[in-house]
């Protein structure tokens, strides 16, 4: 059993409409919301710091008062981590409380709201505020700038550690091959049972040489680091798995033009990253998608692609 679940707890929803929680959310006061939490369901500082992505010793300067939490950031990874409604989350990322708020003309206070409201359709695992944006952005949950903010935010650790099906196709699939330690990989296959499939550029094709030369990188060089990831996984992986794990690890490679990486994770998670004209890959937004059985979205896009793309593969 993963620690998520093991300290998974429910917020009652009659409590986002308690009258001190209200305030609680309009004053930012996250001392207070986590209190009001903890004393409706009894959860921990470590069942807290599960939830929203902090650490136990976070949790517990915020809830002394030696920390206070400002960032837009955090403020959107509590409200997703703690299940807040739509009325919760606006009153406590606005920091507004809605018996007070009032229409206001255009202005200062106009371009603060809708520079809030961007940040948090762009946070670190944010999930769009208000029923008007969860249709717009359907299941896109969050968007980043380039692959490293991206990696920032969600380390290889945090997607892949509780995995039990990986498939991922791409280019040279440096996340997996490259930032994700060997010794976690051979006890995924090895001991948890997790499946993983692995499409890669074809390093002896045409589509990764023309990708060489969009990027302007001298001719092999995307070559030679795909035929490395590759080398990796078949010599220092699968040769070291279990006879009877080694069928785990399937691996593929194919020879057309690359727009996407597609990283998907026990059908809960798409990661897709985006390969555009004259900007290297790691430059590049990183979009990540979770389904949802309310809104049909652009996960069985994603999904179905990567399946038609490994039905063209050819097995190594």
């Amino acid at each position: 059993m993963s620690v998520r679940a093991a300290t998974a707890f429910t917020v009652p929803p009659s409590l986002w409409d308690a009258t001190d929680m209200i305030d609680a959310l309009a004053a930012r006061d996250i001392a207070r919301v986590f209190r009001l939490v903890q004393r409706a369901t009894r959860a921990s500082q470590t069942h807290l710091g599960v939830a929203t992505g902090l650490s136990q010793a976070q949790v517990s300067e915020i809830i002394s008062g030696t920390r206070r939490v400002s960032s837009i950031d955090v403020l959107t990874r509590i409200c997703t981590g703690l299940a807040m409604p739509g009325r919760a989350r606006m009153t406590l990322l606005l920091g507004e409380h809605p018996s007070r708020a009032t229409r206001r003309p255009e202005g200062d206070d106009g371009n603060r709201t809708r520079a809030i409201s961007a940040q948090v359709e762009c946070a670190d695992r944010s999930r769009p505020v208000g029923e008007d944006t969860r249709e717009r952005y359907s299941d896109v949950t969050a968007i980043y700038l380039s692959r490293s903010e991206f990696t920032a935010k969600m380390p290889p650790h945090v997607l892949f550690d509780d995995a039990t099906d990986i498939r991922a196709a791409g280019l040279s699939l440096n996340i997996l091959c490259q930032q994700y330690a060997d010794n976690q990989l051979l006890k995924l296959l090895a001991a948890a049972g997790t499946r993983l499939r692995c499409l890669f550029l074809d390093p002896a094709g045409d589509a990764i040489r023309r990708q060489e030369r969009e990027d302007d990188y001298p001719d092999g060089h995307l070559s030679a680091l795909t035929e490395l990831n590759i080398q990796n996984l078949t010599g220092r992986i699968r040769n070291r798995l279990p006879t009877d794990a080694r069928e785990r690890l399937a691996i593929r490679v194919y020879d057309e033009t690359i727009r996407v990486n597609v990283l998907l994770i026990d059908d809960r998670l798409c990661v897709v990253q985006h390969y555009l004209p004259q900007m290297r890959g790691v430059d590049s937004p990183t979009m990540v998608v979770e389904p949802t059985a309310v809104t049909p979205g652009l996960y069985t896009v994603f999904d179905a692609m990567f399946t038609s793309l490994w039905e063209r593969g050819r097995d190594l």
